[in-house]
């Protein structure tokens, strides 16, 4: 596990009243609390009441500024946000009186591929002039997901739970250290059930850096992708390695999963999925303007996908990055490569001796074997490079798979690791890139694990505790 989780202990409310609210029934329960259906016995309405756990509204300090913020964002009132009708507590218990939206969540409509492309940019040009009015209001949602978005039946879009997301993270304005988040936080598991997941959450909510309404645009980015392409961007296994894609990883191309999407879409998402928040867009009405204009060109038929030329030059682009990187041993093999190519193509159109032919043969071998061993020359260097990194303890790697344990999880040291492997995959002319793994939450038994498993190529002296006066050499693979 990447982080501990924490069982959050609920109250069944069902058949009981809280205040003038008679609870009905049960509509979902989630990483923040429990919703049920109830009915407004002052104003005759039906409402939905989110009942927040006691474990996270146990300090008091942190009830009053939760309170504070929830009732301001209760004042917010657009067409897109989910009106926030009362926040009270009852008996010690927090809760919310919400308007009740019936429909489905965008992550549904996803699910179930009820979403065209035209649908998608409907829903993310709702969710902006949400954004819009909250960010002006000085209210930054943190939330923004799939999950946290509702399509009515009449196909109007409503965001969920403006204000609520602060409460599982009440440090995120404040804190500046630069080190990724503990997920303890994102992994609430409600009656043992349902986990959260940071798979839509900015790179600078990872790093526990100040956030504004240009963390909200990045996650609005993640849900456009989804929505266009049916795929989360940066998923991957487990939360520690969807982190580190989160805040370092390059954004797939989405006309790699689907070929024939627009041009400008690709644009628009890229610029919403930039790493730096001042190369995203500065507001939800610009990412608005553009989506707006991305509709009509559709609705025309002048929406045209990613040229031919476009593609062309993208993989130039990335060719040329590899080739700069090329040590200049790098550039002979690549030139043996291209001759013995020209003679395999001479040989097809003339007659040569036998022994030419074995002499081109043992060429073509030699090439064979440098191409073959590439990734893991290029992996031995990372190593080198890595180990001298002082809070390095270990490094193991498994076929492309290479995991870092190390003693703190602060994010420049995280930024030197993944520029390494970054560099090697660059130049890494065939077969898959190698994936990265940094661990910085092991206990003592674990790393004694991860020692004694296959793919050990360097381990500190002091990395198992359990091992005194071991020298801290790089072993090779067992």
């Amino acid at each position: 596990m990447d982080a501990s989780t924490k069982t959050l202990v609920l109250t069944p409310w069902e058949g009981q009243s809280l205040k003038h609210y008679r609870i009905d029934g049960l509509i979902g329960q989630g990483g923040m609390g429990v919703v049920y259906r109830a009915h407004d016995l002052k104003l005759q309405r039906s409402v939905a009441i989110k009942v927040l756990p006691a474990e996270l509204t146990a300090d008091a300090e942190r009830r009053k500024r939760f309170l504070l913020e929830a009732r301001t964002a209760a004042r917010l009132s657009h067409p897109a946000i989910a009106q926030v009708y009362d926040v009270d507590e009852h008996e010690g218990t927090i809760f919310i009186a919400m308007e009740l939206v019936e429909g489905k969540t965008v992550r549904d409509l996803i699910q179930g591929r009820q979403l065209d492309l035209l649908g998608s940019i409907d829903v993310g040009l709702q969710v902006c002039a949400g954004l819009a009015k909250a960010h002006e209001s000085g209210i930054v949602h943190r939330d923004i997901k799939p999950g946290n978005v509702i399509q009515t039946p009449d196909g109007h879009v409503k965001i969920l739970d403006f204000g609520l997301a602060k409460l599982l993270d009440p440090h995120a304005a404040t804190s500046t250290t630069g080190s990724f988040q503990n997920v303890s936080t994102l992994s609430q598991t409600q009656i043992g059930i349902v986990k959260g997941t940071p798979a839509y959450m900015s790179p600078e909510q990872i790093k526990g850096e100040a956030i504004d309404a240009r963390s909200d645009l990045f996650s609005l980015g993640i849900m456009l992708f989804e929505m266009a392409t049916g795929e989360v961007p940066f998923l991957r296994k487990t939360s520690t390695e969807m982190m580190q894609a989160i805040a370092y990883a390059k954004t797939p191309a989405i006309h790699s999963l689907r070929p024939n999407l627009p041009g400008d879409l690709q644009r628009i998402i890229s610029k919403c999925l930039e790493k730096a928040p001042a190369d995203r867009y500065p507001d939800a009405r610009r990412l608005m303007e553009d989506l707006r204009t991305l509709r009509r060109k559709m609705e025309s038929g002048q929406a045209l996908p990613v040229s031919f030329k476009e593609r062309i030059q993208g993989a130039f682009e990335r060719l040329g990055g590899r080739l700069g990187d090329m040590k200049p041993s790098g550039y002979a093999w690549l030139a043996v490569s291209v001759l013995t190519l020209a003679l395999a193509l001479y040989l097809l159109t003339a007659q040569v001796s036998v022994g030419f032919l074995i002499t081109l043969v043992c060429i073509g071998l030699l090439v064979y074997r440098h191409i073959r061993h590439q990734s893991r020359r290029l992996m031995e260097g990372f190593v080198r490079k890595v180990r001298r990194l002082p809070e390095v303890r270990f490094i193991v790697c498994q076929d492309r798979r290479i995991t870092v344990g190390v003693d703190r999880a602060a994010g420049q040291l995280y930024e030197r690791i993944n520029k390494h492997l970054s560099a090697c995959n660059r130049k890494l002319f065939f077969g898959e890139p190698m994936s990265l793994v940094i661990r910085s939450d092991l206990t003592a038994e674990e790393t004694r694990q991860w020692l004694a498993a296959p793919g050990v190529h360097y381990f500190r002296g002091d990395a198992d505790e359990g091992e005194s006066g071991t020298s801290g050499n790089a072993i090779r693979s067992r």
